[in-house]
């Protein structure tokens, strides 16, 4: 007769690291999967050829048809589409990411990477965090359980870092106010595993990078390397108080009442454009290739918006992009493309025009100076340590055709002259100490 282990026994097997014998988990899932090869997985138990383990919560899945056509993945895009029919997307390209985000979530063990999926309103109230929970409810019959997102990086690091040692399937990052980004979150989109830190403790734990990581937020934008990281849908129900809509039915409740058919209209999709060979239809996103060859392409075969579309609008509402283009161009605009040191970048951005009688002086380039501010501001004033850093982390990034160039720095011998055989190493003027000869410049790319 099958029983639990004791709690003796089961500490002692954890406390002989390195002589474990087990099968290794990849992670736990609540609804059939394709495997990445692309065949069915729909037999409850463990899974030796992937290392899951499905366990469908007594929920009976409708088998997943073996061999179907384009026509019968029409048919599913349909009735997937229809349960999400009334949500007030923007444009095609969003309603695609919403598409997206199911796709995704039910294959998420089986694709080694993964966007992370946002949904962006003007205002609360505008069902974001539903299409989030329909997601959730077809993969593991649960609604989304949510984390917030912190005051700092650090904060959202911890939380992140305990949902990927808890093997949650679906991560959601809900109510965002600050612009999402972080190394580790980062990471966890790119990566297939993780070292994060165990709480309280001075351990890291390496854990698979297996989550479906969703976020939603009113006005949402995205910082640095997440643009790259991330596809967008966009909400707008054009009303003040959209909380007080009301629906024709609970979304939510249809897919509790139909979990089984909703799952496997998925996995059609997906095996359908698999059947068919995975055509190829775009050219794949990088760090995210199989997802870009499987989810992706797969609703593009069948007459949807590109869901990558957004990407495009998540990059320009980067804070930090829409900074380092006022950089550039009020640095054209003051300096041009000579070569100069961070002292005269600083210089000329806090020059002053003499004050009239009485007057108070005013400054020649406020906008350069308010760019550098955003930068490099400290307590009002422009740092230039901080600049040297901002400079030599954005050196050579290109911009509208133009990029900060690092210029070369020769030891000058004692003569005056240059010693053509010992070339200092090139180097952003940020942070650096520079002899005198080194500078940076504003370059026009060709």
């Amino acid at each position: 007769m099958a029983t639990d282990c004791t709690l003796r026994i089961a500490e002692t097997y954890v406390a002989r690291e390195g002589m474990w014998k087990l099968p290794v988990l990849t992670g736990l899932i609540n609804s059939p999967t394709l495997r990445p090869d692309g065949s069915i997985l729909d037999r409850p138990g463990y899974d030796v050829s992937t290392g899951m383990l499905f366990d469908p919560q007594q929920t009976r899945f409708p088998s997943i048809m073996p061999e179907p056509d384009r026509d019968e993945a029409l048919a599913a895009l349909s009735y997937l589409r229809k349960l999400i029919d009334s949500f007030p997307f923007v444009g095609d390209a969003d309603r695609a990411v919403a598409l997206s985000g199911i796709l995704t979530t039910v294959v998420r063990r089986s694709i080694p990477t993964a966007l992370l999926h946002a949904f962006n309103a003007p205002v609360a109230g505008s069902v974001k965090s539903l299409l989030v929970d329909i997601a959730s409810m077809i993969a593991s019959g649960r609604p989304a359980a949510v984390i917030a997102q912190g005051k700092t990086e650090e904060e959202m690091e911890k939380r992140l870092g305990a949902a990927f040692i808890a093997g949650d399937a679906l991560i959601s990052i809900d109510n965002r106010e600050i612009p999402l980004g972080g190394e580790l979150l980062c990471q966890a989109l790119t990566q297939t595993t993780l070292k994060v830190r165990v709480l309280g403790k001075s351990l890291n734990a390496e854990v698979p990078s297996n989550a479906a990581v969703f976020a939603t937020g009113n006005n949402l934008t995205l910082a640095g390397d997440m643009t790259r990281r991330a596809i967008r849908c966009s909400l707008d129900p054009g009303v003040e108080r959209p909380e007080l809509r009301e629906f024709d039915r609970d979304p939510i409740a249809t897919v509790e009442a139909a979990r089984g058919d909703y799952a496997i209209a998925a996995l059609t999709i997906l095996r359908a454009f698999h059947v068919a060979g995975r055509p190829q239809q775009t050219t794949p996103l990088g760090s995210f290739v199989e997802s870009s060859r499987w989810v992706r392409d797969s609703l593009i075969w069948l007459g949807e918006a590109d869901p990558c579309a957004t990407m495009d609008q998540v990059r320009e509402a980067d804070p930090r992009l829409e900074a380092f283009n006022m950089v550039i161009e009020q640095w054209q605009a003051v300096l041009g493309q000579r070569r100069v040191s961070v002292k005269e970048v600083i210089d000329a951005a806090v020059e002053q025009r003499q004050a009239s009688f009485a007057g108070r002086p005013e400054f020649l380039h406020p906008d350069f100076r308010e760019a550098l501010l955003v930068v490099a501001g400290d307590g009002g004033a422009i740092n230039s340590r901080r600049l040297g850093k901002w400079l030599s982390a954005n050196q050579n990034r290109i911009i509208d055709g133009m990029k900060i160039m690092a210029l070369d720095v020769r030891r000058v011998r004692r003569s005056g002259r240059p010693d053509a055989g010992a070339d200092a190493p090139a180097a952003a003027v940020g942070g650096f100490h520079q002899p005198d000869g080194g500078g940076t410049r504003l370059d026009a790319v060709a």
